[in-house]
């Protein structure tokens, strides 16, 4: 304990010690008149530091001509140079390229596609003068509000000759001017560089996520009722997908990823992706090659015909983006909570793809041009895609006749072959009630996309545009009248289990209907806009999917909107959004603001066990649509001064279509900075499922809090201490203490359960050299049935076992020039979960249904090398 006061003391007394000297480099203006020199002379140093440099040296102070020799020897004992991030151009857009190869070249999901696009952009930046509203918005963390300052400006004339320059238009933000000024020229320069070549590799060993393994693991051997045993039975191991596959022996995940470009106009991409499991580029044949293999080949060139036009070519796989992603926008990732502000921003438009989304990736060939007002898109796309289908026919076999019931993502795509064998093998030990009547597919569903988008721009800051495609296909989508005995053919699990929550399946898009008739397309249409009005930019979408409605009349069919508006200002911004998105609007294609993925809560998520087929648990464990929802949310950062600031704070109400659950998550960060180097930030996040419901059975609550200690150490190195505790208040659940299909069974409610946990961890930085640092963690954790996101340098990890602890470091080394490598090691010990597979309360004591709480030991490697030349 005094070892504690003792540290407590010496931080305290260095932040006073630290605090009394005035930082040239963070200080405001203010502030610098509290020294004893002129408001003229505390104007200047603020000029010299936005305008020309950071300070180095205490005495640059010299370089400013109002401050001569006295000056500076009276003030050199009251200031001080903090760390600086300033350099020359050149060498800063070296760095930046070198920041992003370290954080977007090693992201994954929504930014992969993003990061290739803006590191094009940092090696032969475009003249700002020139380029289009959509053009500056796609660059990372720009505003609406931004680019309409700087478009007009150059649109009376006066261009925009520097980054001084810049942060002088009317209207732009600081933050908004200081994040794009390396991505931009002010003037037209010629490339030094004709051809661009970027290969990457990334090698990664993770192990299957928790919920992976727990659907993968599910005994798929089902016996008849009244019997738990078979004594003809396989070995507990091979009753699952992950025995029959023996999956602890799968190999890592390896990508390979080629892109070539020359100058600004012609450009290539190749990428093969094998995920954890797969076969490999090296064992794939040709056939598989081509079809698993992703690849463009674009032309992109401005011209002057009729006035200045820019023009896009792809041909290949593209992705395709626009408006708030209601109609459009194809990737296989789900991000809760998108805003499309800051880092959560879509790029619209077509660009190329070699991304590693698979399910909805677009291949074809796609023409984007646009001019001063007007856009216009055309785009086809060809592809297979992998789809859950059933025995329609009741043939009892899987053919080409039998109905699609969905897409889905496959988290290890087994082919055909492979399944059916497993199929078999299942089905000789199961009875004729149990055996696997719907199942995934790799590649089994043809779609065939024509789509197009065009928008028009009266004004700056102003567009209105219209988005639509229409997807045909050579097999039927039909949700069966008997969709919960197919899915859940156990009679007991179906009657207690399914829920109002499962209307989501129920509720998927038909070519088939007594409604509709017999047709085998997916069309849906909408229109979104956009306006700025001097610090707020207004913006929405809506959408329609066209069933039984006529294509020219508003609201008769499923539908989708959402609206929102931004508001800038020096220190503040307030963004709010609504939304409200139909159960039937079932677009595969929809990615805007959620608070959760379709089918949550589903019997794909909670009832994996009764599944007529596991690996229907896909169908929620890479689900990419929003759920069904409508709600509110208003989010914000506010600076109150130069030591305290509200980094983000938000708020989300929201109804779930499906069963009029309604919720409401709250979440802030606060930070704290004392002195430049040591900062203290908060975070609280608050969420309760069924607020507004009188009976505490439906209601349950989330709490979570985190305390991080931040110290800036020289060179450039940094060390982090943070602690967490969470809590979570379920609602009590029925225990049944008698048969739970006799409805005469009497009831007994159990209490409330209560989960906490915590977790306290190490997070450090150093810098050996400009061209070699190391990042990486301890942390340990004790939790009762509680769970942690933590974020390792580029990466997420959830940990949701009782206790453990892990380490890891990633080395960043920049080899040569052109050459660099990030090699990651992770260990981590845990106790897994005591897992029971129970038909109700029956918990058989020993056998298939029971895995006991054991010790598990984990060892990760990730490797990533980046040539560029």
């Amino acid at each position: 304990m005094k070892k504690l006061l003792f540290i407590w003391l010496i931080i305290n007394v260095s932040i006073v010690l630290l605090a009394t000297k005035i930082d040239l480099n963070t200080a405001t203006l203010k502030e610098l008149k509290t020294l004893p020199i002129s408001s003229e002379q505390a104007a200047d140093i603020i000029d010299h530091r936005d305008y020309t440099s950071f300070f180095k040296s205490i005495y640059e102070l010299r370089e400013i001509e109002s401050i001569d020799q006295v000056t500076l020897n009276k003030i050199k004992p009251l200031v001080t140079v903090s760390h600086y991030d300033d350099q020359d151009e050149t060498a800063q857009r070296r760095e930046e390229i070198y920041y992003l190869i370290e954080r977007l070249g090693s992201n994954e999901g929504l930014q992969e596609g993003m990061s290739d696009v803006w590191e094009d952009y940092l090696m032969t930046p475009r003249n700002i003068n020139k380029l289009n509203f959509s053009d500056i918005l796609n660059l990372p963390n720009a505003s609406p509000i931004d680019v309409a300052a700087i478009l007009n400006r150059v649109s009376f004339g006066d261009s925009i000759s520097s980054y001084r320059d810049l942060r002088k238009s009317p209207g732009i933000s600081y933050y908004g001017a200081s994040n794009i000024r390396h991505y931009v020229y002010y003037e037209d320069k010629p490339l030094t560089q004709d051809l661009f070549i970027d290969y990457q590799m990334k090698y990664n060993d993770d192990p299957y996520p928790d919920d992976v393994m727990d659907m993968y693991r599910e005994t798929m051997i089902r016996y008849p009722t009244g019997s738990s045993t078979d004594p003809s039975a396989p070995e507990i191991k091979e009753q699952n997908y992950w025995g029959f596959f023996n999956m602890q022996n799968d190999r890592a995940a390896v990508t390979n990823k080629l892109r070539i470009r020359y100058q600004n106009e012609w450009k290539a991409g190749f990428l093969y992706d094998s995920p954890k499991g797969s076969s490999g580029i090296v064992n794939s044949s040709t056939d598989d090659l081509f079809k698993d293999s992703k690849f463009y080949v674009g032309y992109e060139k401005e011209l002057d015909f009729h006035g200045k036009n820019f023009i896009k070519l792809y041909a290949g796989n593209y992705r395709a983006t626009f408006g708030e992603g209601l109609v459009m926008e194809n990737n296989d990732y789900y991000s809760p909570r998108q805003t499309g502000y800051g880092y959560n921003k879509r790029i619209t438009g077509i660009i190329g793809d070699v991304s590693r989304t698979q399910e909805y990736a677009l291949r074809g060939f796609a023409v984007d041009w646009k001019r001063k007002n007007l856009n216009a898109v055309f785009f086809l796309s060809q592809d297979q895609k992998d789809a859950v289908i059933y025995d329609s026919n009741g043939n009892s076999i899987f053919d080409d006749d039998d109905y699609v019931l969905s897409y889905i993502s496959m988290t290890n795509r087994f082919t055909d072959d492979e399944l059916e064998s497993a199929e078999d093998f299942f089905n000789s030990y199961s009875s004729n009630d149990n055996i696997i009547r719907i199942a995934p597919r790799r590649d089994c569903l043809q779609e065939n996309i024509i789509g197009g988008h065009f928008e028009y721009s009266p004004w700056i800051g102003t567009h209105l545009g219209v988005t639509g495609y229409e997807a045909t296909y050579d097999r039927d989508f039909v949700v069966p009248d008997t969709l919960r005995a197919l899915l859940v053919p156990d009679d007991e699990y179906a009657s207690e289990k399914w829920k109002i929550t499962d209307a989501e399946i129920s509720s998927m898009y038909s070519t088939i209907s007594p409604e509709i008739g017999d047709r085998n397309y997916r069309r849906v249409v909408g229109f979104d806009w956009r306006t700025v009005i001097n610090n707020t930019s207004f913006q929405g979408e809506y959408a329609e999917l066209e069933v039984d409605g006529s294509l020219g009349k508003i609201g008769d069919d499923p539908k989708a909107l959402i609206l929102s508006a931004y508001s800038q200002f020096d220190n503040l911004y307030l963004l709010s959004i609504y939304r409200d998105y139909d159960l039937e609007f079932d677009n595969p294609y929809h990615r805007s603001f959620s608070e959760s993925e379709r089918f949550d809560d589903t019997v794909y998520e909670k009832l994996t066990y009764a599944l007529n087929n596991t690996l229907l648990s896909d169908m929620y464990l890479n689900s990419v649509q929003p759920s069904a929802e409508k709600g509110i949310y208003f989010e914000t950062r506010y600076q109150f001064n130069t030591m305290l600031t509200i980094t983000r704070a938000y708020l989300d109400l929201w109804e779930r279509k499906s069963d009029a659950r309604r919720g409401v998550r709250f979440e802030a960060k606060l930070e704290f900075k004392p002195i430049h180097q040591f900062r203290i930030r908060l975070r609280h996040k608050h969420q309760v499922k069924r607020y507004d419901n009188d009976q505490d059975r439906n209601e349950s609550q989330a709490d979570e809090s985190e305390i991080k200690l931040l110290c800036y150490l020289s060179n450039f190195d940094r060390i982090q201490l943070g602690y967490v505790y969470t809590r979570v208040l379920q609602p009590p659940y029925l225990s049944i203490l008698s048969d739970p299909a006799l409805a005469s069974g009497p009831d007994m409610a159990q209490a409330s359960t209560l989960t906490n946990g915590d977790m306290i961890y190490v997070d450090y930085t150093h810098n050996f050299n400009q061209n070699l640092k190391v990042i990486g963690a301890f942390s340990f954790w004790y939790a009762e049935g509680a769970s942690f996101w933590d974020f390792e340098d580029v990466e997420l990890d959830f940990d949701q076992s009782d206790r453990g602890f892990k380490y890891w470091f990633n080395i960043h080394s920049r080899i040569a020039n052109n050459l660099f490598l990030s090699l990651k090691y992770k260990y981590k010990q845990f106790l897994t979960r005591e897992l029971e597979y129970r038909k109700f309360n029956d918990i058989p004591e020993e056998g298939e249904y029971y895995f006991q709480r054991v010790e598990r030991k984990e060892n990760i490697v990730r490797l990533q090398l980046d040539w560029k030349f």
